[in-house]
């Protein structure tokens, strides 16, 4: 702590602001804002900084590639960015923060050749210069990493996968280039392997920045209970090997490896992976695939919720992020947020899923500007105010032109209003049904799919909006149905609809499967939203014909229904991909009089 409270002594004094967490004899090599930068010219917010660190290496970089072995002895391929000194063109010695990706998408290449560390979201290639290591290491049993994987890239949460992620960490943090100060970077899948390595708490690990990626692995990858049938075409056999027999053969091999013995060796290693986990329909469903489960059914092992105290134990500091244009992906990011005791931060755009990239193109907004004011924060110890901010940032859809971006401390947002807009005949509203016997009743179309989902099922709208309506965060769902079936699927979907008639959603929808909808309490901060366990013994068939509620959250968004618009919900009854057909068809009731009040319950902001 002397030490520490020296070297800002001695900063303050000097009128510089830069320093190493952790390592006080490290000066300008830091990456950090040159002495005679003025403090008049500082900008630290979000999607803009100046003058706090400063490109100090060369924009070229030099890329090598190497094996680590872990604790077992399995040995992984990693790839290293460092940077070059600007005058002479060497690798740059000083010791340095080292951000790192875990990820089953090659090491090397992220598509079409193109670099995975500057092509990947997150581009964490471009903080090189600023002063940062990046490494990016294959799982293992993927691409040119030796071992044996399971279940693609939900194999980060088997056990060998998550000590992996423990060593490696440790394994940068040693280096000499190393200051010993650690982070992580990705989208997906990566974005979860960071959620992962947190979950063992790697002493060096300071900050991660996930992006998209799950908190409650049933409720992401099994929305709604809707699991598909058995070797269906979306529940992919476990034993099927063509995404590996893929993946081996775009694997690079590690510098040294001229004749490609070593990557020869690591692709045999791979022998007897297996491609998905198999059939897994409940939370509480055994994995077949898997038999690495700790007698934990698979998405109990899989969910970081089930980490979560360790985690929060981790202290490691998380910057969240997601899109609203995305699937149930976008779910996971605001449980974690309002779960973790960690230091945090959350930021939701426009984007799809990861697709901060087409955020940037339209709106100017770089997510890479972001992690480096998260990581000279957590990582250098740069003073630069953004622990300081506002914990939320997020985009709304139709906002006045530059009040598109808004800040809160809070998540759900604390002035929300929850307005129940009630189901009538083709109509929506918050006035109550007063009738009886109202219902619409359809016979249930399988051909459903997303691509036309907002064509079918059935609609409700309501007039067109005398003002201005600001829908942000979560909206829920209570809808009385009936089938001739024992069960059946229900999906909502909430649009924004112009006076030309043109209807637009931002994957704002929710879904249930009716024999799966006995609510429980969540066994987390589950944002006072409807929560089900979707275990194998809360099955309980529907008695046909007879009314029955069902309540569900849908997908969170941040939009304003402008004036003359309206908001509509449609209903559909079948997915494609995952609803079993039966024949013939069964029709299905909806319902909404007095004794059954149908409705979608918007959060509502004050559009000032």
């Amino acid at each position: 702590m002397m030490k520490r409270y020296a070297v800002l002594m001695r900063l303050v004094l000097c009128s510089i602001v830069f320093a190493f967490a952790g390592n006080a004899n490290t000066e300008e090599t830091d990456g950090s804002a040159d002495s005679k930068t003025s403090t008049s010219n500082r900008v630290s917010k979000p999607g803009e900084y100046t003058g706090y660190s400063e490109a100090i290496y060369d924009d070229k970089y030099a890329l090598s590639s190497q094996y680590v072995q872990v604790r077992d002895g399995v040995k992984l391929a990693v790839d290293l960015y460092r940077p070059k000194d600007k005058k002479t063109g060497m690798v740059v010695d000083a010791k340095l923060p080292v951000l790192w990706m875990h990820t089953p998408y090659n090491r090397r290449y992220s598509s079409d050749k193109v670099l995975t560390g500057e092509g990947y979201p997150g581009t964490a290639a471009k903080l090189v210069k600023y002063g940062y290591v990046v490494a990016i290491v294959d799982f293992r049993g993927l691409y040119a990493s030796y071992g044996h994987n399971v279940a693609y890239n939900r194999g980060e949460w088997v056990t060998a996968a998550r000590r992996d992620a423990y060593d490696i960490t440790e394994w940068l943090a040693k280096q000499s280039w190393s200051n010993g100060n650690i982070g992580m970077w990705g989208c997906s899948a990566t974005g979860g392997s960071q959620l992962q390595a947190a979950t063992t708490a790697p002493p060096h690990l300071k900050a991660i920045f996930p992006m998209s990626c799950e908190f409650d692995a049933y409720s992401f990858r099994v929305p709604g209970g809707m699991a598909p049938a058995r070797n269906s075409g979306t529940n992919v056999p476990p034993k099927v090997q063509s995404g590996q027999k893929s993946r081996d053969a775009a694997a690079e091999p590690v510098d040294g490896d001229m004749d490609r013995s070593q990557l020869n060796q690591a692709i045999a290693d791979h022998a007897g992976t297996v491609e998905s986990e198999g059939y897994a329909p409940y939370r509480d469903s055994f994995a077949e695939a898997i038999v690495d489960q700790d007698a934990q059914p698979w998405w109990i092992k899989s969910s970081p919720h089930t980490y979560l105290e360790q985690i929060k134990a981790s202290k490691t500091a998380i910057y969240l992020a997601a899109n609203w244009d995305e699937g149930t992906t976008k779910h996971g990011t605001f449980f974690t947020f309002n779960n973790v005791t960690n230091p945090a931060k959350l930021i939701v755009g426009p984007g799809g899923h990861c697709g901060w990239t087409t955020v940037q193109s339209q709106t100017r907004f770089d997510i890479t500007i972001e992690e480096r004011r998260f990581f000279d924060y957590w990582l250098k110890g740069i003073d630069n105010g953004i622990m300081k901010e506002d914990r939320v940032y997020y985009f709304t859809y139709n906002a006045p032109s530059g009040s598109e971006w808004r800040s809160a401390k809070q998540w759900p947002l604390p002035n929300e209003k929850r307005i129940k807009y009630y189901l009538g005949k083709g109509s929506l509203s918050t006035a109550a049904p007063t009738g009886v016997d109202q219902k619409e009743e359809v016979t249930v179309d399988y051909a459903v799919s997303p691509a036309n989902m907002m064509a079918k099922g059935l609609v409700y709208t309501t007039a067109p909006l005398s003002s201005d309506v600001q829908v942000t965060g979560h909206p829920t769902i209570n809808l009385w149905a009936s089938s001739t079936a024992t069960d059946g699927d229900f999906i909502a979907t909430i649009q924004d609809v112009a006076p030309d008639g043109t209807a637009v959603s931002y994957n704002v929808n929710g879904r249930i499967r009716a024999s799966l909808r006995k609510l429980q309490n969540a066994p987390y901060n589950n944002l006072g939203l409807p929560w089900h366990g979707f275990y194998k013994a809360d099955a309980t068939p529907l008695a046909p014909g007879k009314p029955t509620e069902l309540v569900f959250e849908i997908l969170p968004i941040s939009m304003i229904f402008k004036a003359g618009h309206s908001i509509r919900l449609v209903i559909n009854f079948a997915d494609a991909r995952s609803t079993p057909k039966l024949d013939p068809a069964p029709k299905v009731a909806l319902y909404h009089d007095s004794t059954h009040r149908s409705y979608v319950t918007l959060p509502i902001i004050e559009v000032r």
